[in-house]
């Protein structure tokens, strides 16, 4: 009886230590690191649209850099410059002036119909917000500052 409650308690510290042992290198090892989709987005000029929003809202790039959105939430996306629903705050990016010409090849801040994806490239410096037209209240800023 004695013999068999010692094996149980080693067998019980060797399988703890292999478990809190393992689970250390797992947790620290790089390969199983997580970034958040801030880090993600920031290093790559994404932004992505989730059930709470745009993530990250704002976001800065570049003169000339292009900024993507994807769309992973159940919702349409529809990215447009502000004003809603105008979107007049980036010239020629009106709906007048562009989306409901039909014009969808023009650039154009404002993807015209819902889509999953969206880009478009910022050539004017300046803070112009955005949002989602087919949900106004999710939006965000995209700064663009003079390129380096």
């Amino acid at each position: 009886m004695t013999f068999r409650i010692v094996f149980l308690v080693v067998v019980a510290i060797v399988a703890s230590g292999c478990i809190s042992s393992n689970s250390t290198e797992i947790a620290d090892s790089p390969e199983n690191e997580t970034s958040t989709p801030t880090q993600l987005n920031q290093s790559n000029n994404t932004v992505v649209l989730t059930e709470s929003g745009f993530e990250p809202a704002d976001i800065t790039v570049e003169q000339g850099e292009t900024v993507t959105w994807v769309n992973e939430g159940s919702t349409p996306m529809w990215v447009g410059s502000d004003r809603h629903p105008t979107h007049t705050d980036y010239a020629g990016s009106s709906l007048r002036d562009h989306c409901q010409n039909g014009d969808q090849t023009s650039a154009a801040f404002d993807q015209c119909s819902t889509g999953d994806e969206f880009s478009f490239t910022f050539e004017k410096t300046g803070e112009w917000s955005y949002h989602n037209h087919e949900r106004a209240p999710q939006g965000g800023t995209v700064t663009v500052v003079e390129s380096q």
